[in-house]
């Protein structure tokens, strides 16, 4: 299918953090290892249709589940914006494929 039939989001996964006892131990660790830092994951997820946000947050948050368990992140916050053909990265192999969606990791 040609990439102008497609609709493309980006979503943002964001390594989160919560106040409390947990999160400051947590935080505490983190510090202590020098990697108290904002942690951020881009995936392009696209389709030959719109996708509701949850259908791409949830495909975007099982391509990177790997990489956000290395790196011990628990809790995740999700955001998601529609992208044009125009603004997309270079897109190379695709690192999940379910179906009809497909998704890339970009930053």
């Amino acid at each position: 299918m040609s990439s102008q039939n497609r609709y493309y989001s980006l979503v943002t996964l964001n390594d989160l953090v919560l106040p409390g006892f947990a999160g400051i131990m947590r935080a505490s660790l983190l510090a202590g290892q020098n990697r108290l830092q904002h942690r951020e994951i881009k995936v392009v997820v696209a389709s030959p249709s719109k996708v509701a946000e949850g259908k791409a947050i949830k495909f975007a948050k099982k391509a990177t589940k790997h990489m956000r368990v290395s790196q011990g992140w628990s809790l995740v916050s999700a955001s998601v914006k529609s992208i044009g053909i125009q603004e997309l990265p270079p897109l190379e192999t695709p690192q999940q494929t379910q179906g009809n969606l497909t998704a890339w990791i970009v930053e």
